[in-house]
């Protein structure tokens, strides 16, 4: 009686709420299905699509003129060495020096010479062990190729060098003041597979490259394809995936290689690459790359030439809305024109940042005040000032900057121009020191040797040989920490004396294939940096066409 009971119970139940029940049914059954929408269209995660990890990565190349790194004068092979051959030393992140090739090194900074001690665990990739007579050859080499290498400048600062021993380098400088542990960052080749300094220079068409690298040359078609494997007996990271470089006629077909899986990623610094890259759905990683924009101070002009003058504009200017309005974020701001974060010695961007108070106070010192409460400053005879902003009408990022700075300086009383130049008129202002503020740009070699910006040497003829001084420390031989000694003196210097002002560091990007991962970012001078960690999958369906292309391994 009981059970019957029960089952009458659950029976009125159902009948009076079964539309509930269905309903809830209902509810629960689209949910899972806007779930697995949601994925599929919106996350691009199709739940019956299952991906299959690579063994190889794909990038690309322009033709090369040959794998022979010391004569070859390709861009593309300049990076693609970086992954076949070491070097002594090399650039960490920040550009500071740290060793690679070498194991110790003393230096004797006023007679300009290195003692080196190589490590005794590095293996060419014949299985060869490297000797100090590679390093002298390569110099030697180096020398000897002239213009013809893209080192020459590095090496060209050697006088000489010799080997001590086994393992021992000594190598002298030309003067003491034009030499650094920059200079040592070029590409080790091996000696014994040629008799001579000229037999190796000489050899260009079917050159096959054998350094001490993470990757191992394979094979190469000049018109298709270089491919590099995993260096197995590598003394430091061992990378997993092979390489193919994708031989391209023009740099710029990258992109659209990318559609069909023969480019996994490629570099852009273009200012558009954002906007194209979304448009295909493209993933971007960001790194900052080489090219900085920054105010020249006139310190020859009625005004600029104040040090204090200089400062409060430099409190006057709204960094980071120039960065946001005028460069819409694609770009790190810094504290100098080196490097942001430069040798590890972090970039705070506080020195100068937007004060309108403390603006006020230095204007004051260098003799200029509201004296009439009309909202403008004014000398010590009454008179307005009006600083003069010249920039190039072509570039409409510092166009936007030149107009966020007048408005910045109206802020605290100051009237300005901006002219808009033609290339011509832009030049002919700048030798003529015709302007309070310059805003340009350069592009900075890795070395960051500035002497150019501080010699007298530069289009606006200034010079200031206090900093000019500090600036050559940096290119003299030093143990790595007194480099950072070094700069940390001169950016105080630097952000005290400001005859430049940086407005941003601008970005580059790794633009790669939605189902690519970048663990480790590349660097501006080492587009393949961290390579060992980047990854990346394919549809299922579509591993058997990819894998057969990859059977040349």
């Amino acid at each position: 009686m009981k059970t019957d009971k029960k089952i009458n119970i659950f029976l009125n139940f159902k009948k009076k709420y079964w539309i509930v029940i269905v309903t809830v049914i209902l509810v629960f059954v689209v949910a899972l299905s806007s779930i697995d929408m949601y994925r599929e269209e919106i996350l691009h995660i199709d739940n019956d699509v299952e991906y299959v990890e690579q063994s190889t990565l794909h990038f690309s190349s322009e033709r090369i003129d040959t794998l022979n790194p010391v004569v070859s004068q390709s861009k593309d092979l300049y990076y693609i060495s970086k992954l076949i051959y070491d070097s002594l030393f090399e650039f960490d992140e920040n550009l500071g020096i740290c060793t690679n090739l070498v194991e110790s090194y003393e230096v004797n900074t006023e007679k300009a010479y290195i003692d080196l001690k190589l490590r005794d665990d590095i293996k060419w990739h014949n299985g060869d062990k490297l000797k100090a007579v590679d390093v002298v050859f390569t110099i030697n080499a180096m020398k000897a190729a002239g213009k013809k290498c893209i080192y020459y400048d590095k090496v060209n600062k050697i006088a000489t060098c010799y080997q001590q021993g086994y393992n021992g380098v000594k190598i002298y400088f030309k003067n003491n003041y034009n030499c650094s542990l920059d200079d040592l960052t070029f590409p080790i080749v091996p000696s014994y597979q040629y008799g001579s300094v000229s037999q190796f220079i000489n050899k260009t068409d079917g050159f096959k490259p054998v350094g001490t690298g993470q990757y191992k040359y394979k094979s190469y078609n000049k018109l298709k394809t270089l491919r590099l494997i995993p260096n197995k007996e590598y003394y430091g990271d061992v990378a997993e995936k092979k390489i193919t470089f994708t031989i391209l006629p023009d740099r710029d077909l990258a992109p659209n290689m990318m559609v069909i899986n023969s480019v996994n990623c490629y570099v852009d610094a273009a200012a558009e690459r954002k906007a194209i890259s979304t448009d295909k759905k493209y993933k971007i990683y960001d790194f900052t790359s080489n090219n900085v924009d920054f105010i020249v101070f006139n310190t020859k002009s009625m005004y600029t030439s104040n040090k204090s003058f200089r400062q409060a504009v430099a409190y006057a200017i709204d960094s980071k809305k120039i960065l946001q309005n005028a460069y819409m974020n694609d770009g790190i701001l810094t504290d100098t024109l080196y490097y942001p974060n430069y040798l590890g010695v972090t970039d705070t961007h506080s020195y100068y940042q937007k004060d309108i108070e403390k603006a006020t106070e230095l204007f004051a010192s260098a003799g200029y005040y509201d004296k009439n409460s009309d909202g403008y400053l004014k000398n010590v005879f009454g008179k307005e000032i009006v600083l003069k902003i010249i920039v190039n009408k072509d570039n409409a990022t510092r166009n936007s900057a030149a107009r966020i700075i007048k408005d910045n300086l109206e802020e605290v009383g100051i009237n300005s121009t901006i002219q808009l130049l033609t290339d011509k008129e832009y030049e002919s202002c700048i030798r003529n020191n015709e302007f309070d503020i310059l805003i340009t740009g350069y592009t900075i070699g890795e070395s960051y040797d500035l002497r150019e910006l501080f010699n007298g040497k530069n289009l606006w003829r200034y010079q200031d040989f206090e900093l000019l001084s500090a600036v050559r420390e940096l290119d003299r031989l030093y143990k790595e920490e007194d480099y950072v000694k070094k700069y940390v003196r001169l950016k105080e210097a630097l952000m005290d004396e400001l005859p430049y002002y940086p407005l941003c560091y601008k970005k580059m990007s790794l633009i790669c294939d939605e189902n690519f991962e970048a663990t480790g970012m590349p660097m501006f001078n080492n587009i393949y940096m961290n390579c060992n960690t980047w990854s990346w999958k394919i549809i299922k369906d579509k591993e058997d066409k990819k894998e057969k292309n990859s059977k040349e391994y």
